[in-house]
């Protein structure tokens, strides 16, 4: 029996609600992750929320199905939501204005979200005679990281951030052999992640999609400036922080401007991403500290956007209460699909262990056809290596930009070698030549993709069961060896977000390391999405070879083929 996943929202009105990254996934009902991929990907509409028909489509093309499972609110829940969260905010509203917006966004909100129950499923079984059932939105936060963490026989704690979602805006749960057995609920207008989304677009940058243009920035200003100020206006005590009116207005979006002008003063851009940062670190990591030491348990499983924050998580794992963290791979509303179903199975069951969800290569490969036509479609020369990996390392060494498009392509936000440009990692400007080439404007250095036998030489606080970080979501201190070898993916403050990339996770992206290292010495390379600005990360072939070329870049693995640019 397998299970089909599904978020996003009516194809006839995308712009409902509040939502991003519609997607669909199959999970089989023993917790395996079949398959999964976001509309986006399909669609090429960056952060592509409406119902994910294209997605739906390729899975139930992949696999066949039998139950449904959406992501979003249950209508019973509608009314009873909307009227605590109008309750609650309309005591922090000074002008009718206010009242009134806040009244209008919430009975909107809740309207959109009745959006999602509109089911046009392609390709239906004809016994699926079941009605779908629908989970809250924290609920398959919840069940996409502890139902994919690498403890099963142990007591989890469950914390769930984001900027909202079906009225909250997080969670804490203990998860023990599928058994939630302590939850809490924390109001919406609490949220951090909706105060870092409402100063990214205050910096001019798109929320929900820049955040980590601001983690970036954060790493060049002084954080003590504002900091501060953020800090006067929120409550730590108790089980979860609690903002002021100031922070209140600031979590809301229409008044946030104005509030936000009279926090920031005339501080510098670098030193408002510092502050907000350092004020997200030190809000974040009281609240998990809190919940650790009252449930006694220190193993982690996190899930929502604010995870996505890499520094963050750093920071989380630092703790000298926490032994241990898992972050899903698609911690953002992409893995609300894969959530979703976790927890029917779970639901049904009563009782499902965790099973680690190993690999986030969960997408569609690239066929040697698909690869042989759309390279002769744009009349582009390829080879078919017999020793790709040794091909490939010979071009990194001399200093050329690979891309690779070929095997499943990755699950969530990052790319994690099979949609992937590789470059070397000496070249310390390459941040901003590669992303002129690209389009792209980053404050982040490139990650770097290292063989797991050389990830604690790089980087000494990584060790082996730090399973979190094959897929790219936080980031360490760099050792003295790795600023020198790898300065390009070290950021100005010394640290970097690596792939630890064992061979049997991906055998032939490993060979390229190794080859790489034979040749060079450097056990890394420069890891970045294979996408243009403002563009989902390629999926299929063709995609790929549109962006080689608008790009210029020097090569590109498609499938098991070659092409390698012509020198002008």
């Amino acid at each position: 029996m397998n299970i089909l996943g599904i978020y996003g929202y009516d194809p006839k009105n995308p712009k409902r609600g509040y939502r991003h990254n519609g997607g669909a996934a199959l999970v089989a009902d023993d917790g395996t992750v079949l398959s999964a991929i976001e509309e986006e990907r399909l669609s090429r509409i960056k952060n592509d929320a409406v119902y994910p028909t294209l997605a739906i489509e390729q899975l139930a093309n992949e696999h066949p199905f039998d139950h449904i499972a959406l992501a979003g609110l249950q209508r019973t829940s509608f009314l009873s939501t909307a009227i605590r969260n109008y309750q609650t905010w309309r005591q922090h509203a000074t002008t009718p204005a206010e009242k009134k917006h806040f009244l209008n966004r919430i009975l909107n909100f809740y309207i959109a979200t009745l959006g999602a129950a509109i089911l046009n499923l392609p390709n239906k079984p004809a016994h699926l005679t079941q009605p779908m059932q629908r989970f809250h939105h924290h609920d398959a936060h919840a069940a996409s990281a502890y139902y994919c963490c690498p403890w099963p026989d142990e007591d989890v704690l469950i914390i769930t951030l984001d900027g909202a979602g079906d009225g909250l805006c997080g969670r804490v749960e203990i998860g023990r052999d599928g058994q939630r057995i302590h939850q809490i609920d924390i109001p919406q207008l609490h949220s951090i992640g909706a105060i870092y989304s409402m100063f990214t677009a205050h910096l001019g940058f798109k929320p929900h999609r820049h955040e980590g243009k601001v983690l970036g920035l954060a790493a060049y200003g002084n954080p003590q400036l504002l900091a501060n100020k953020l800090m006067a206006h929120i409550h730590l005590e108790g089980d979860f922080p609690t903002f002021d009116a100031t922070l209140l207005k600031v979590a809301y979006g229409r008044f946030a401007h104005e509030t936000l002008n009279d926090l920031i003063g005339s501080l510098s851009r670098e030193d408002i991403a510092a502050g907000l940062q350092h004020f997200t670190e030190k809000t974040i990591t009281h609240f998990v500290q809190h919940w650790v030491r009252k449930t006694d348990i220190h193993k982690l499983a996190l899930a929502g956007g604010v995870f996505s924050n890499v520094k963050l998580n750093q920071r989380i794992l630092e703790l000298e209460c926490v032994d241990n963290l898992y972050i899903q791979p698609n911690m953002g509303d992409g893995g609300l699909a894969v959530g979703a179903a976790l927890a029917q199975i779970a639901t049904q069951k009563q009782t499902l262990k965790p099973k680690f969800l190993s690999t986030a290569y969960l997408g569609q490969d690239i066929t040697l056809e698909a690869a042989t036509a759309a390279l002769h479609h744009q009349s582009l020369d390829f080879s078919h290596p017999t020793d790709m990996a040794e091909a490939v390392a010979t071009l990194l060494a001399s200093g050329k930009v690979v891309a690779r498009a070929a095997g499943r392509m990755e699950f969530g936000p990052r790319a994690l070698g099979n949609r992937t440009l590789f470059a070397s990692c000496s070249d310390e400007k390459i941040n901003q030549w590669l992303n002129d080439k690209l389009q792209r404007t980053e404050f982040m250095p490139f990650a770097p993709i290292i063989m797991e036998e050389h990830a604690a030489e790089y980087f000494p606080a990584w060790e082996p069961e730090h399973v979190m970080a094959r897929f790219m979501t936080i980031t360490y201190d760099a050792s003295e060896i790795a600023r020198k070898n790898i300065p390009a993916a070290v950021h100005v403050d010394g640290t970097a977000r690596p792939q630890v990339l064992r061979e049997e996770d991906n055998p032939e992206v490993y060979a390229i390391l190794r080859a790489y290292y034979a040749k060079t010495g450097v056990p890394a390379l420069i890891n970045t999405s294979f996408n243009m600005h403002e563009e989902p990360i390629v999926c299929s072939a063709a995609d790929a070879v549109r962006a080689f070329q608008l790009g210029h870049l020097d090569a590109l693995i498609c499938g098991p083929l070659l092409c390698v640019a012509k020198q002008p």
